[in-house]
This record gives structure tokens, sequence and C-alpha cells, in this order.
């Protein structure tokens, strides 16, 4: 929200922010009330139970060992006394830390969901590679002569070469970012080559959305993306973003030099 101020300004939405501000704020203070008021209680019962059992054991082993009951010696009750500080000392060490065991656990969780997460599935066939022409066909090569192609193998063992021009199309493109909740419903449009095509729109109309879409980002639900007549599900993924140059309106710079920050991006 600190990044976004602008757009909470331009909206007038200063005070709703800081509603929802300060309810979060009082959710966060009570809970960390709750965790400090339970770990201040929990480790001085724990260090009074140790203190209780190191007299119990110091008193019955002394009345015992005099009234020379059970061959108790004073070695012995000195011995059970060291263990008892022994046990009790890591459960009140425990305690103290108690804050911070319980965030631990809960930024563990964060991570473990993120390394539970599916990897991106690429279920692609049609890959990006250099071609020139011979003899007027479109053939593959090992050498960069500026010529773009999609290598397009058939069911029935043909191989296709189609050179890349940029034709987009959509056909009765549906998505939503959530089941059951179409943010995009029955899109038809298309893009040719060298052609100049302009999104314009509110807020939240799709636009962004149609990108993400292409370069497939998120999966339609129903419908069809072709490029260069090609379904955009049968280019691997890789090989579909190289040849799409994207331009996002947040720049993001990477630890390096400037020279470095355009490399990566080329």
């Amino acid at each position: 929200m600190i990044n976004g101020q602008k757009v909470v300004k331009v909206f007038c939405h200063e005070e709703k922010a800081k509603e929802e501000f300060d309810k979060i704020n009082n959710e966060l203070f009570d809970a960390m009330y709750q965790a400090h008021k339970f770990a201040n209680i929990l480790m001085p019962i724990l260090v009074a139970l140790g203190n209780l059992q190191y007299a119990l054991i110091a008193i019955i082993g002394g009345i015992l060992a005099v009234n020379g009951i059970g061959n108790i010696t004073t070695g012995l009750i000195v011995a059970f006394l060291q263990l008892s500080k022994t046990f009790t000392r890591p459960i009140g060490q425990i305690s103290q830390q108690l804050n911070s065991v319980a965030m631990a656990l809960a930024g563990g969780k964060r991570i473990f969901e993120l390394m539970d997460e599916e990897p991106e599935k690429d279920n692609g066939y049609v890959t990006l590679v250099n071609a020139k022409y011979e003899n007027g066909q479109l053939v593959e090569t090992q050498e960069k002569t500026g010529i773009w192609a999609w290598k397009h193998p058939h069911h029935d063992g043909r191989l296709e070469y189609v050179e890349v021009k940029g034709y987009i199309e959509l056909h009765d493109v549906d998505f939503g970012y959530e089941l059951n909740k179409l943010v995009l419903h029955d899109i038809t449009l298309y893009a040719k080559p060298g052609q100049k095509i302009a999104f314009v729109g509110a807020t939240g109309a799709g636009k962004t959305t149609i990108t993400n879409l292409l370069n497939r980002f998120y999966d339609i639900e129903d419908g069809k993306i072709r490029y260069d007549g090609i379904n955009i599900n049968k280019i691997k993924k890789d090989d579909l973003r190289r040849s799409l140059g994207m331009v996002l309106q947040d720049t993001n710079l990477f630890t390096g030099t400037i020279k470095e920050n355009i490399k990566y991006r080329k």
C-alpha cells in the first residue's frame, strides 16, 4: 500500500486504508499480547515447579536417609537433586523461547507451502528455431539468420516449419482467475503482423489479463489462442515467451550493472 499511495490518494481511499490498517494492527496486538502473556506466565510456573520438585526430593530424601529406609544415602540424594536440575533446566529454557518457536512455526508453514507448490506444467512440443530458405523451402539451421520459425511436428510424423510473423488470433476466449468467476467471456480479436493495436479501458477491464494470456502466465478456460496459426497450448512456454517482447509498467532493476540489466531483458 505504501508503494501504491498515489492510487490511494487519487481514489480518496485514505480513511478506508487507515481503518483496514488499524483493524490488522489491533489483531496483531491481540495475538502478540496473548503470546507474551502465556509465555510470561508459563516460565515462572515451570521454574516454580522445578524448585518445588527440588525441595521435595531434598526433604523426602533426607527423611528417608535419616530413618534408614530403602538404603538411601546422601550421595543418592545429591544425584537425584542434580538429575532434577538437569531435567527442568531445558524445559525452562524452552518456555523462555516460546515466542520464537511459535514465530518459527508460522514462518516455516509458509515456507513449506511454497516448497509444496506444484511446478508449472508444460506440455508444448512446438519449438522456436533459427531458419533459412533453401530452394524456396524453409529449413532449420544452426546459423543466426535473423529468420525464426516454429518447428511443428505433427502426429503423422510430418515436420512443418512456420515462419514467425506475429499473427495473433483469439477465438471465443473465456478466462477467470477463480473457478466459476469469469473476467473475460467470449473474447474474439486478432492482430495482423506489423499492425499496431491499443487496448483502452478502465482499470480491471482485462487489458493486462489478455497480455498475460498471450504469454501463458495463465491458461484459458475455453476457446483458442493461435500464434501464426498454431494453438499456443502446443508451443513450449519458454519458446513462446522468447518470441515475444514485453515491457511492464513496473520496472524492476536487478543487482548488477546497467549493462547486465539490459542483457537480462534481451
